[in-house]
């Protein structure tokens, strides 16, 4: 007799067990379960119907050929999936724009502008306050937002399709769009003492948000301009790039800076090689983390800057490093076909980092550009000097 796929009592580990024997009814049934979720995110992120169709159909592609890659013990499977959707929604959308592309720096230019008006990251920031208020709510509440909002459907055309009173659907909305209000008037709280030593979620120690309820500290002109006197004396590219690091010592008050460069293994593993550090962390120079799971990884996901509060809660890795980390800013870069990421970290309680470090630190990534292309420049020549010696016939 065949069994029912769509058992109420089938749990995700137990559709998960059938499809990796390849019953496409478990793929069918997971479907059905979590399709609403994950195309709600990829709509919400891509702002298009067919990029969130498409990203949707991906995913499960994906879960079909590769479900042998969930692990139980690291997560739910619903978190997993959004996971995924995530990264294929925000890469379809880098690919639809070019405003992140590096542009080389001209002499009119101020190095580290002025804030005028809400910056891309305030942008993002308010989007992700936006969905995580979306997720405190009720499923009663979502699916009425989802279907009023997203979906564009009247209340009258909600109370049909969910065989609801009208009343009780208007009181969904009001309640929900409340919650919703208070939750985004309230920053979630920096993370507790007692928190630092419970297992931890990547969502938990993401906590990008809070850069746009810290207090906005005021530009330190006088200190950047004495900063930018030393990089100007800077002879070699590698000098260059120490002395942008050890800007952000003082003007973030950072207890380490680095640069995180994605390569490839011989083994074909891509890796974040820390290639310059300057702090109380430079000893580990040279060190790797994954590129699959590490903060670099998770900022050239999102491509955009990332806050994390005790990383090694999650990536347990930094556990082994002997200075604590509380707090880690993370900032994306691309040059040409070079990706990385230049990132501070703190080493005190009670030492956090506002928009203004953001600021900083993502006018760093330009020198960064400049010194990596100089420096490969260089190497290529010197290259050049070695496979054609002084001489030869």
């Amino acid at each position: 007799m065949k069994k029912n796929s769509e058992t109420i009592t089938d749990t995700d580990e137990t559709l998960m067990a059938r499809l990796s024997q390849g019953d496409a009814d478990a793929l069918e049934s997971l479907a059905k379960r979590h399709s609403r979720s994950l195309y709600s995110l990829a709509l919400r992120i891509t702002a298009d119907r067919g990029d969130a169709e498409e990203v949707l159909q991906d995913t499960f592609f994906q879960l079909w050929r590769k479900c042998s890659q969930f692990d139980s013990t690291r997560g739910s499977l619903i978190g997993w999936l959004l996971t995924i959707v995530r990264r294929r929604a925000i890469s379809r959308v880098r690919r639809r724009s070019d405003r992140f592309r590096c542009t080389p720096l001209r002499d009119d230019v101020d190095i580290l502008p002025e804030r005028n008006g809400p910056t891309l990251l305030e942008h993002l920031i308010t989007r992700e306050l936006v969905s995580a208020a979306f997720v405190g709510l009720s499923t009663d509440q979502q699916d009425a937002i989802t279907l009023a909002y997203f979906d564009g459907w009247t209340n009258e055309e909600i109370a049909v399709r969910t065989n609801t009173s009208l009343g009780t659907i208007k009181t969904r909305l009001r309640s929900g769009l409340k919650k919703m209000e208070t939750a985004l008037s309230n920053p979630v709280p920096p993370v507790s003492c007692k928190q630092v030593q419970e297992p931890a979620t990547l969502e938990n120690i993401l906590i990008t948000e809070q850069l746009l309820s810290r207090g906005f500290r005021q530009r330190r002109s006088h200190q950047e301009e004495e900063s930018l006197h030393i990089l100007a004396e800077a002879a070699t590219p590698d000098q260059l790039i120490d002395a942008f690091l050890r800007m952000p010592l003082d003007l973030c008050r950072a207890g380490t800076a680095g640069l995180s460069l994605l390569e490839t293994t011989p083994k074909r593993e891509q890796v974040f090689r820390w290639t310059h550090l300057a702090g109380k962390l430079a000893k580990y120079t040279g060190g790797t983390t994954p590129r699959n799971f590490s903060p670099c990884g998770v900022t050239l996901d999102c491509n955009s800057p990332q806050l994390f509060a005790y990383p090694g809660r999650y990536f347990h890795y930094f556990n082994d490093v002997e200075v604590p980390i509380v707090e880690g800013l993370v900032i994306p870069f691309h040059v040409g076909e070079t990706e990385g990421t230049i990132w501070i970290v703190s080493h005190e309680e009670g030492l956090g980092f506002d928009r203004e470090d953001v600021r900083i630190m993502t006018s760093l990534t330009e020198f960064a550009g400049c010194a990596l292309h100089l420096l490969k420049l260089l190497t290529a020549k010197e290259q050049g000097r070695n496979d054609h010696p002084s001489g030869a016939a």
